[in-house]
């Protein structure tokens, strides 16, 4: 059963001023931690309040005994719950781009600073699933992935992270919160079965470039001072009364552009899923390509640099606002 809206936006709300986004780390102390019964704890205390009152009302010594005895048990569970929680540290690194619809896996990592073992945490990314760390020894760090969804470009912030324990008992639920300044960049996704680019067929819109390099022999040319001996071509100095060196170049590939116009008339979203497909297609080809967007234009280049600034030209167009 939800709570009324009006009660979550107060919580929501009060949550964001107790616990404000970080932009290094979170210590766990004393005032960000949380500790209430369990559904077993609600149980055991049921329990403990009917053997109460039998001892009270039949004047049971070995009743009280027993009662208090369990008392006990409970306040130190509650306790090392508590405890397990105490003093850890959590912070974020770089979370790698994903495109829409995948999981984005931010990496925490958790730091533990003293000698006692941390048993049976638990870490959510808002309502994202969960990721069990049964064990974090003493004076370590572990690294985990919190997975969340993505729903659509642009930058996905990292949502408010909840550690929680039931250790040692499980009578006692001990959690606290952290809200980690992070973010993660979502590509559009690629169009399935995406159509060629316009005139790769025919070969318009793509050329064939070489440069300077050492890859093939691409003839002769002429003697320049400077030119080392062993590129000089020795059997046509013989035969002529001229130098000439053996000249090499390095075939590049095509070189593409890539134009908003292209991928007309579909809607904006539609047009960012096709150039994205079009961009990985040129990149998996080796060729040179050019991404041109409205106030936005890429230039030649290739690689996985020339890859990343084209996706995150799509993934932003028209969101450069965004946190």
């Amino acid at each position: 059963m939800q709570p009324p809206a009006r009660l979550q936006r107060y919580w929501q709300g009060w949550l964001a001023r107790r616990h404000p986004p970080a932009t290094g780390e979170v210590r766990l102390r004393h005032n960000r931690i949380y500790v209430l019964p369990s559904g077993f704890g609600l149980g055991f205390a049921l329990v403990v309040v009917m053997l109460l009152i039998g001892a009270i009302n039949y004047q049971l010594s070995l009743g009280y005994l027993f009662a208090f005895a369990l008392i006990g048990l409970g306040h130190a569970a509650l306790t090392e719950a508590f405890r397990n929680l105490l003093g850890i540290t959590l912070s974020v690194s770089h979370t790698e781009p994903v495109f829409a619809g995948e999981l984005a896996a931010f990496t925490i990592r958790l730091t533990n600073d003293k000698r006692r073992i941390r048993r049976g945490l638990t870490l959510r990314a808002g309502t994202g699933s969960a990721t069990a760390l049964d064990c974090l020894d003493g004076n370590s760090e572990r690294t985990l992935h919190l997975p969340c969804s993505t729903a659509r470009r642009g930058w996905l912030v990292l949502p408010r992270i909840t550690l929680t324990t039931f250790y040692p008992s499980g009578w006692c639920r001990a959690w606290s919160y952290a809200h980690l300044a992070a973010r993660c960049l979502v590509y559009p996704a690629p169009e399935a079965d995406a159509p060629p680019y316009p005139g790769a067929a025919s070969g318009m819109g793509h050329s064939a470039i070489r440069q300077s390099g050492e890859d093939e022999f691409a003839g002769l040319r002429s003697y320049r001072p400077g030119d080392t001996p062993a590129r000089i071509a020795w059997k046509h100095a013989a035969r002529s009364d001229e130098l000439a060196v053996k000249a090499f170049d390095s075939p590049q590939g095509r070189q593409t552009l890539i134009e908003w116009d292209a991928a007309a008339p579909l809607d904006t979203e539609a047009r960012l899923s096709r150039l994205c497909s079009w961009v990985l297609r040129a990149d998996a080809a080796g060729d040179r390509y050019t991404l041109s967007l409205p106030g936005f234009n890429s230039g030649p280049g290739s690689g996985p640099a020339h890859r990343a600034h084209c996706l995150a030209a799509l993934a932003l167009y028209g969101r450069e606002s965004q946190p």
